[in-house]
């Protein structure tokens, strides 16, 4: 419980100092909890499997990709960071799979990301490209988690499925919030809901 609380207060210090333009204070805070996600992944009693590997490497890259954003340096070499640590989390999302394929799950997230893209084309018509690749990839990190979600039908489960599907609204708000206009108290928002969906995933593997 501690450590969890721990993770929350730095990241809402790391929010906090992020609205007040502290970027250096923003990134070591968010970077210290992205740490501290990888201290409780490590410590816990039970064998440690390879999908932790891939979460924590998922947990470092974020790291870079987030001081990165924060500094506004690198663009492509930041959202090839965040892609990177998608696909990371997807990997470890796979792996944990043996049975077959549920084809209905990828249908109708792929008819919602349709029906997404269309409703917020106005508001991204210069950011199609990126916002395309990156849908691609989160749609496919969404699929993965919802697939272990329905083979083991456990909380944990449920928990990295939940986080996917949040690291995927932040995603969408944060297109719309940096590029066409700003959303009313939306760094909060975004920032809190992204480091939730980070602590929500590395949680599947702990619970």
């Amino acid at each position: 419980m501690w450590s969890w609380l721990s993770v929350a207060l730095s990241g809402f210090i790391s929010i906090s100092a992020s609205e007040s333009n502290q970027k250096m204070q923003a990134a070591v805070f968010k970077t210290l909890t992205m740490f501290m996600l990888v201290v409780m992944l490590w410590s816990q009693e039970s064998l440690v499997g390879l999908a932790a590997w891939w979460v924590t490497l998922g947990l470092i890259i974020s790291a870079l990709a987030d001081s990165l954003y924060l500094f506004n340096k690198h663009k492509r070499l930041c959202f090839s960071a965040y892609i990177g640590a998608q696909l990371c989390y997807s990997t470890s999302f796979w792996q944990q799979l043996s049975g077959e394929i549920v084809w209905w799950l990828p249908a109708m997230l792929l008819a919602i990301g349709i029906v997404v893209f269309f409703l917020m084309l106005p508001k991204i018509d210069k950011l199609i490209f990126p916002v395309v690749i990156m849908g691609m990839m989160l749609l496919q990190l969404n699929w993965a988690a919802g697939e272990v979600w329905l083979f083991s039908g456990t909380v944990s489960g449920s928990l990295g499925f939940l986080g996917t599907l949040i690291l995927t609204l932040s995603a969408g708000l944060l297109a719309v919030h940096d590029y066409r206009h700003p959303i009313a108290f939306g760094r909060y928002l975004i920032s809190g809901s992204y480091l939730l969906a980070h602590a929500l995933i590395t949680a599947s593997l702990i619970i």
